[in-house]
């Protein structure tokens, strides 16, 4: 939908301005008319709103935030629809937030003391969600609001129901930032409570020292450091950082969940040990309810003692890897982008089909995306439609399908092959999201050359939860040299068949 305008209108609040924008919808600042008071207005994406999947979870998630009474969660007063719209009423915070107050200093870094002092309010908020089986998955400063000395925690839109008796998903959607999600979140495996720990010691790194702990200069990098470098020591990477600091990152950043601080609240008082220079007391443990609680949770283990020299390294197995635009949108009309990843080679050649083509109109950045979307796909009862994981030849025959429909200029043919919920990976640092813009992309991409044929080689195809087909791509035109380089599709099952749900390209000279 448009922006609403100042002075209009909506679900009995009278729109003042814009508070901020975001993947899931803009946020308005706004006086609630029946009680004269100052509120925050969240309206829900018009294509996200229309996803039953999302109706659902956006519903039962705003009765459950409702009901989290707590001093560092912002409280939510109303929720609804109107005009076929989705939307919650919040209370509106005057202030900032922590993304912003890192802006004004310089450097962008807070005091230990203050760093700490913030995330542990906010780990408070995150054990009161957690309680009531709720893990918010977007943990960032940018969603913890700051009025004086108080912290909140804001923007539970995007959380995932996880109580005992059910679990509602997003539908194939990758949620999060790519600096602060969980190496478990980034391969697409389940997520608990644990990787809002991990998310809130990114925010206590990045509040420390500036800068978040494993931004590279682009996303696949980024996404790398995540799965497979050792924590970083702020005491190092910082000047005035307790040493303390370092075994608090190191425990709240691990790679295996199980050697995690097992609640956000230890992370909080670990925190605030280490700048007071203080031993934490005991270890509280996990207060998770439902499926929050890690099925596998284990005995409630003790801090790393705050002054400790020795740092909590983890042994690292695997070869190395948001930039900062992860979740910038793209508007620019770059060529082909996939992402998933492969094992078997095949070579596919698809023979040009009809219509005018396109061409791509400037060198396409490759962003290669070496992680795993989780989903949950849709149970079929007898209805003869299938479920379960991707078998290769499912990726294979997707990601041939997706040559053909290019060759052909097809957009109806590509708009079948996507998921509604597609992000598309292009030439600058940002990405695309959803069907209608993507296949735009596409469409503008024929009207701009002549192509002869699509091609894929080299390809190999991995099945799964999340599929992937990664190989070479060569879009020969007849007005220009061809263009190459490398792609990668990332797949889910939805409706039955395979559908791609993430693109990447990365140019490489012919």
């Amino acid at each position: 939908m448009a922006d609403l305008s100042t002075g209009s209108e909506f679900a009995g609040c009278r729109i003042e301005g814009v508070l901020g924008r975001g993947g899931m919808g803009v946020i308005y600042r706004a006086t609630e008319l029946r009680l004269g008071r100052p509120v925050a207005l969240k309206l829900i994406a018009t294509e996200q709103a229309s996803d039953p999947d999302v109706r659902e979870r956006f519903e039962r998630e705003a009765r459950l935030t409702a009901a989290i009474e707590h001093p560092n969660v912002v409280p939510v007063y109303a929720a609804g629809e109107e005009d076929g719209h989705l939307y919650l009423v919040m209370r509106y915070v005057p202030g900032t937030d922590l993304h912003h107050l890192l802006k004004e200093h310089d450097p962008p870094r807070l005091q230990p003391a203050r760093a700490a002092s913030i995330v542990a309010q906010v780990a408070d908020a995150l054990d009161a969600a957690h309680a009531a089986g709720l893990v918010h998955r977007d943990v960032k400063p940018a969603n913890i609001l700051i009025g004086g000395d108080h912290a909140y925690l804001s923007d539970f839109g995007i959380t995932r129901v996880q109580a005992s008796d059910t679990r509602i998903t997003d539908s194939g959607n990758w949620i999060g930032t790519v600096d602060f999600m969980a190496p478990e979140h980034l391969r697409g495996e389940p997520t608990d409570a644990r990787a809002d720990v991990y998310a809130l010691g990114c925010v206590l790194y990045t509040a420390l020292t500036g800068r978040p702990p494993f931004r590279r200069e682009t996303v696949p990098a980024t996404i790398t450091a995540h799965l497979h470098d050792a924590p970083p020591r702020p005491s190092r990477d910082a000047p005035g950082i307790p040493v303390a600091f370092d075994s608090v990152i190191a425990r709240a950043l691990a790679k295996d969940p199980a050697d995690r601080y097992p609640s956000a609240g230890d992370l909080g008082r670990a925190a605030r040990a280490a700048a007071a220079g203080e031993r934490m007391s005991t270890a509280r443990g996990s207060v998770a309810t439902g499926a929050a609680t890690p099925e596998e949770a284990e005995p409630t283990r003790m801090a790393p003692v705050p002054g400790a020299t020795a740092v909590l390294e983890r042994p690292t197995t695997a070869a190395p890897r948001d930039g900062d635009g992860a979740d910038a949108d793209d508007g620019a009309a770059d060529r082909d982008g996939h992402g998933s990843r492969p094992r078997r080679p095949v070579d596919v050649k698809v023979q040009r089909g009809r219509g005018r083509k396109q061409a791509l109109a400037a060198t396409i950045v490759v962003l290669l995306i070496p992680a795993v979307l989780f989903v949950n796909w849709v149970a079929s009862t007898g209805s003869g439609v299938k479920t379960g994981p991707l078998s290769a030849s499912e990726v294979r025959s997707a990601a041939q399908a997706f040559a053909t429909a290019y060759t052909n200029e097809d957009p109806t043919a590509l708009r079948r092959v996507l998921t509604p919920g597609v992000r598309r990976y292009g030439t600058t640092p940002g990405v695309q999201r959803g069907r209608v813009a993507v296949v735009d992309t596409y469409k503008s991409q024929f009207a701009a050359d002549e192509v002869q044929k699509y091609e894929l080689s080299d390809l190999e195809t991995t099945g799964g939860t999340a599929g992937r087909a990664e190989g070479s791509y060569t879009v020969r035109r007849g007005n220009a040299a061809p263009i190459t380089g490398r792609i990668v599709f990332l797949m889910v099952r939805r409706d039955g068949q395979p559908r791609i749900d993430l693109i990447a390209t990365e140019p490489r000279p012919a």
